[in-house]
This record gives C-alpha cells, structure tokens and sequence, in this order.
C-alpha cells in the first residue's frame, strides 16, 4: 500500500490547508451577526475614474458593487453628493457599459473622487485630504475596493 502509516500532524494541517479553498464572510458590526458566506474572494466595489466627454480637465467617477455590503446607492449618492459638493447620477441601466444584475446600480459622480470615496467608504480619514470624509458610518475593508484610472487619467496628487 502507498499510504504512510504515521504523518506528523504539522504535515497533517500544511496539507489539509493546502486542500482549502479560499472563503469570505460578511459580517454586521456590532454584534458580529454573519450576513453572508461564500467561496472565493469578496466582490469588490469598483471605483472607476475617466475623463468626461470632449473635456480633458473634468473627471467622472463611477462606483458599482456597494450593495453587496447593505449600502443603499441612493442613500451613498446623496451622502456623497452633500459631502463632496458635486452632482451624482444614480444608473440602473448604464448605455454602453457592462451590464448591471437585477437590482444593482451605479453611482457617478462628477469629479476625480477616487481617494475621498476610498477614505469614505473604508472609514479611514486619513486617506484623503478632504474633510467631507470625516466621520463616515461606512467600514469596508480596504481590499475590497478597486480604483480604476481610465486611459490618461492622472493620480492625484498628494498634498
């Protein structure tokens, strides 16, 4: 037979482990009550930069994925709008972009808010210069958010 008959247990783990497949959990602060439990890694939400039409100096900023973590899109519209003096436009059926599931949507919002949404939405202030991040309810992990900077879209400066 081509079986061992004894195996250190630190061999034991090191294997089982490598057999694991990856999972996240979704879980509501405070309390720790799991919202929800899947294999693979957590859907991110996408935060995408580009450039407005015909204009090279003003940016719109696209975000989709937030209600996978219990964020309303209109409540974060209006939040981010009154936070960051810019307008914002809540999609539910974006013309000529990627496809929306049923019942999601997508905010956009005028301006570059790549590093104030981040700061918003992870909770960390001091991501972002700007004031209107300060005491945000929102705590999503950082690694759960992905900025996109769209062809030509410059990286904010740090000041």
């Amino acid at each position: 037979s081509g079986y061992p008959t004894s195996v250190k247990r630190k061999d034991l783990i090191e294997r089982w482990m490598d057999r694991m497949d990856n999972g996240h959990a979704l879980v509501e602060m405070p309390g720790s009550k799991i919202l929800h439990l899947g294999r693979g890694e957590a859907n991110p939400v996408s935060i995408e930069v580009e450039f407005r039409q015909g204009n090279k100096k003003k940016f719109l900023t696209r975000v989709r994925g937030m209600e996978e973590y219990g964020i309303d899109a209109e409540s974060l519209s209006t939040e981010v709008s009154n936070r960051f003096a810019c307008s914002s436009t809540v999609e539910t059926n974006p013309v000529g972009r990627a496809a929306l599931k049923k019942g999601r949507a997508e905010l956009v919002f005028q301006g570059h808010l790549s590093e104030e949404l981040t700061a918003l939405l992870t909770g960390d202030e001091k991501l972002s210069s700007h004031g209107g991040a300060k005491g945000s309810d929102y705590c999503l992990p950082k690694n759960v958010i992905k900025v996109t900077l769209r062809k030509g879209v410059p990286a904010r400066k740090k000041r």
